[in-house]
């Protein structure tokens, strides 16, 4: 008898999660665009802040998914320490939409909802199959529930297994251990809530026991965010941690009270499976009455917890492999990564350009030379980043976007490579022992001025999506070209008396800018969507 049960049980969670699972990515594909948007702008105040954070996860049906979107928003400082506090409160009210779906008993219509999900999945299009998605995920979790509650009969005709439940959760500390446990371990806490209702209907857990499930669920779900800020930034970490340290504060002032807090549950209407739902929503809605008010508070206790440290500079700043998860959370890093790409190809190789072009500055053209093998390494990473962002199921704009991602991360390791390429030709200079003449250095940093005008036009357009600027740094091209003419005509018509070695120099310098032009045209292109 017992084996037929833990199979049930465990067929049960199984289809339950897999079920959650296309539910979130239904909804995540139809919707997190959107909230990527609405995340970045109605973030004014913890108040704001917590009602984001409610909403993020009704949509997302997962605090898990919510709160590794908003530690991936932190480590993209997209969202301050303080914002996301707010939104960590409220994500946890969110989420306690699919316990209360659950509690009303839905799993006779499992298969119904199941065949509509199919049937929209087959026969809609793309923004209205992710619709079917939800169905068909929301119709494995009520059936999946409904093989749960099938399996669980035994148990309350079995006197043995009844004792044995009774024992485990005679104490609620370690109740609410054993459910932190499990949730831990499945990553998801509406299973383990679920669960909770199921043996609470059947009369094998008293009503006290499941309401410290629920309690340990709810501390279990931090485990995600924990494990995906470990390799994220410092504020990330502080958010994950505040996030843990809220559920913890929220079990130790409820648990003292759970006698009474039953008591109160059972004057509400409704069976016992809805006042297990019950109190995980009015838990979490209480915990965030009382604890929104000390946000501002926390986040500067996290600082001092968990304070910076000293510690090499790594080449990527933004990725994070848990945020792959949650593909829109992903490609806002991809962008910031890039961003600051850009940023260190300015300041390290485009800066202080006309050292390159006189033989004593050797350090600055070694320290270009350096760092271009530290370009590369970023390349690299954001580009097998991408790459695993293009295996995910993305929506046609999300592809789209990290299709562009990918040629502006080619452009710009193109860049470097020109800078690059110009510090070892001007140290051929020096093993000549021979130097451009002062008006064709001047004529070189004409040039390369323009350029670099146009670089930083479009990098501008590319991280704020200014289409107009991009047409600008466009529509300079040709003035670069005429320019480049122009100096090139008057090198050969002036310099009949210079050595063949400075000749193929100064052109080489001269290909390598336009190489550097051409690269920025294309990133403009790229911001068009002209490539």
């Amino acid at each position: 008898m017992v084996w037929p049960m833990v199979i049930g049980i465990v067929g049960g969670i199984a289809i339950f999660l897999y079920g959650m699972y296309i539910a979130s990515e239904g909804l995540k594909k139809s919707a997190s665009n959107h909230l990527k948007k609405f995340l970045t702008k109605v973030t004014k105040n913890q108040f704001y802040g917590a009602v984001v954070g409610i909403l993020l996860a009704a949509v997302l049906q997962s605090s898990s998914a919510a709160t590794v979107m908003v530690v991936g928003f932190v480590n993209a400082r997209l969202l301050t320490l303080r914002q996301a506090m707010g939104i960590m409160l409220g994500s946890a009210v969110g989420t306690t939409l699919t316990v209360q779906l659950i509690a009303f008993r839905l799993t006779d219509y499992a298969l119904l909802f199941v065949a509509l999900g199919v049937g929209v999945f087959l026969l809609g299009k793309e923004k209205v199959r992710a619709l079917g998605s939800v169905l068909l995920g929301f119709g494995f979790v009520f059936y999946g529930m409904g093989m749960i509650t099938a399996a669980m009969e035994p148990v309350q005709n079995n006197p043995e297994l009844t004792s044995t439940f009774v024992y485990l959760t005679d104490n609620l500390y370690v109740t609410v251990f054993i459910a932190l446990i499990f949730t831990a371990i499945i990553q998801n806490s509406a299973a383990t809530i679920a669960i909770a209702m199921t043996l609470s209907a059947s009369g094998s857990l008293s009503m006290e026991a499941a309401v410290a499930i629920v309690y340990g669920a709810n501390i279990g779900t931090v485990v995600t965010a924990l494990i995906s800020s470990i390799s994220a930034s410092k504020d990330a970490q502080r958010t994950a941690v505040a996030h843990a340290l809220f559920k913890v504060i929220g079990v130790l002032l409820f648990l003292p009270f759970t006698h009474y807090f039953v008591v109160w549950l059972e004057l509400f209407s409704g069976g016992i499976e809805r006042q297990v739902a019950n109190a995980h929503t009015i838990f979490n809605i209480i915990n965030l009455v009382v604890l929104l008010p000390f946000c501002s508070k926390f986040a500067d206790w996290m600082l001092v917890i968990l304070p910076a440290k000293e510690k090499a500079e790594n080449h990527v700043q933004f990725l994070d492999k848990e945020s792959l998860e949650v593909p829109t959370i992903a490609l806002v890093q991809a962008k910031k990564e890039l961003g600051h790409m850009a940023e260190s190809i300015r300041v390290n190789m485009l800066s202080d350009f006309d050292k390159l072009l006189y033989q004593e500055n050797l350090s600055h053209r070694q320290a270009v030379i350096r760092h271009e093998d530290r370009i590369d390494a970023t390349y690299k990473s954001i580009y097998h980043y991408l790459q695993k962002i293009t295996q995910k199921d993305l929506s046609d704009e999300e592809s789209e976007e990290s299709l562009k991602y990918l040629y502006i991360n080619n452009h710009l390791e193109g860049i470097s490579d020109a800078i690059y390429h110009i510090a070892l030709t001007t140290g051929k200079l020096e093993v000549a022992q021979v130097q451009l003449q002062d008006w064709e250095r001047q004529g070189i940093s004409q040039l390369f001025e323009e350029v670099l005008t146009s670089y930083e036009k479009a990098i501008q357009a590319f991280e704020f999506v200014d289409k107009q600027q991009a047409i600008a740094v466009i529509n300079r091209n040709p003035i670069i070209l005429r320019k480049e003419k122009e100096l090139r005509f008057q090198h050969f018509h002036s310099g009949t008396n210079q050595s063949s070695r400075l000749s193929s120099v100064y052109v080489d310098i001269m290909n390598e800018l336009i190489m550097v032009n051409h690269h920025v045209v294309n990133i403009s292109y790229t911001v068009n969507n002209m490539v």
